[in-house]
């Protein structure tokens, strides 16, 4: 089976995300100029072991995305322990954060192979599992918002995704958008069916648990709404991913998914706590991403350090 070309990145969608994060960054600047202090404010009101306990569920959710990812590639034929697909996908993800949405693909592609995975395979694996996200976060987002009948004047249009989502989410459809995503695989996998997918879409679970659970945490000192504001944080996070990845320029959706947490957590919280929760959830998962990265990336590197002395003697 020949290896499949890999994509090349493009400087000119590398100079729009650079643009795009700068303007997103000066115009929220300006619109909440007002409100630094009182963001300043709401820090100081969020205790450091919620801080810490939120990262910890943000952590816990990366790793249940990592199992997503390995039954995605488990479901094309190709297994790998948790071990590995963690060595594979957390030091691949880092590069979501680089300008241009290739990166994690590429660098997946190489992981793979070390541990025996053809590269078009970990490509394909990688389109399953954004499908499979894509789509978990549809129906997370549109169907806790839309439970809230003050949220459903800014986010009703994600009682409408629903439907669409559902259908996404057949088989046949993941088979050709996971194809479409990765035209250059140069592998022809077998055809996914209900069976395959129901891994994948369980681990999603936890994963969106994980993330609105932090959500509730950083933002519960500004709230009595208890039940009312873990769906809000939890709904708010999977609207907010599916935006960011809409907005395919921003990269890991800076500044469109901060937005949308905002828009949705306001009216709870007010806009300088909303605007606070936001940016240290973004702050925790981009050091959860490191973290983990970091973590996974030096196992690879023993591994790679063992393998290499039995080559030498």
């Amino acid at each position: 089976m020949s290896e499949p070309t890999p994509p090349r990145p493009s400087r000119l969608a590398d100079l729009l995300a650079i643009v795009f994060v700068v303007v997103a960054v000066g115009v929220a600047g300006w619109a909440l100029r007002d409100q630094l202090p009182n963001v300043v404010d709401a820090i100081g009101d969020i205790a450091w072991w919620r801080m810490v306990l939120a990262l910890g569920c943000v952590v816990a959710g990366l790793l249940a995305t990592a199992e997503v990812w390995k039954h995605c590639l488990a479901a094309l034929g190709s297994s790998v322990s948790s071990g590995a697909a963690r060595q594979i996908f957390f030091p691949a993800q880092v590069g979501k954060y680089l300008p241009g949405s290739i990166w994690p693909f590429l660098a997946q592609m190489r992981f793979a192979r070390e541990h025996g995975v053809p590269g078009g395979l970990a490509l394909l694996a990688g389109s399953v599992f954004l499908v499979v996200h894509a789509v978990t976060s549809v129906l997370v987002g549109a169907l806790l918002l839309i439970s809230q009948p003050d949220l459903v004047s800014r986010f009703g249009w994600a009682g409408v995704c629903v439907p669409l989502a559902l259908v996404l989410l057949h088989p046949r459809v993941v088979n050709l958008l996971a194809r479409k995503l990765a035209g250059r695989s140069g592998v022809e996998p077998p055809t996914l069916r209900w069976g395959h997918l129901v891994r994948p879409l369980a681990w999603m679970l936890p994963a969106w648990l994980g993330y609105g659970l932090a959500g509730y945490l950083l933002a519960d000192p500004f709230t009595d709404s208890v039940l009312q504001l873990a769906v809000v944080c939890t709904g708010a996070f999977a609207l907010g991913w599916i935006v960011g990845l809409v907005v395919f320029i921003a990269p890991a959706g800076v500044g469109a998914r901060e937005a949308v947490l905002i828009l949705a957590l306001t009216p709870l919280l007010g806009v300088a706590a909303a605007t606070t929760v936001s940016l240290i959830l973004r702050v925790g998962h981009t050091l959860a991403d490191m973290l983990l990265a970091l973590r996974y990336g030096l196992v690879r590197a023993r591994r790679a350090k063992r393998d290499e002395q039995p080559a030498e003697a």
